[in-house]
């Protein structure tokens, strides 16, 4: 079995359509967000999984071959992070003299990721299925310049 946050990153990467985002492909990755970055950001981190309807055995059922299985649930943070850059450096960075207000990012990028989900839920091989549960809107303002954020998760099952 693949590692379900790297299937889930390489997902978004591979079905990414910046025409979508303000012309905007953002880094996605499974680290942190990166300080030093100031182009838009997508971050897949923290796993987490409990086993569904385990009961006191732990396991959920029975496999068609007798042996024991277990559904397990699961989920991964899914962030997004953007910055308000001079209009001379989004022009170095892009090429393009429009300039992304960072608020239309984020939304942009969660509607994006939404679409991706939703088109590739039954795509990854190791997992069942996979599922946007949204999330919230944070704003950074202790750092310089501000970053604007939204945390969600992604859900997905798969039988272990």
């Amino acid at each position: 079995m693949n590692d379900p946050k790297l299937s889930i990153k390489d997902l978004i990467r591979d079905n990414w359509v910046a025409a979508n985002v303000s012309d905007v492909t953002p880094s996605i990755h499974t680290g942190w967000f990166d300080q030093k970055s100031t182009m838009p950001q997508i971050t897949v981190t923290d796993p987490s999984e409990v086993v569904e309807g385990g009961g006191a055995s732990g396991y959920s059922g029975m496999g068609s071959d007798g042996t024991p299985s277990q559904l397990m649930k699961g989920g991964v943070d899914v962030n997004l992070w953007c910055t308000r850059l001079s209009a001379e450096r989004w022009l170095a960075l892009t090429g393009s003299s429009t300039i992304i207000n960072p608020k239309k990012c984020i939304f942009e990028m969660r509607q994006e990721i939404a679409r991706i989900v939703k088109a590739g839920y039954e795509s990854i091989a190791d997992l069942s299925h996979i599922v946007w549960r949204g999330g919230g809107e944070i704003v950074e303002t202790g750092s310089k310049p501000v970053v604007y954020r939204f945390a969600g998760e992604i859900g997905y099952s798969y039988l272990n």
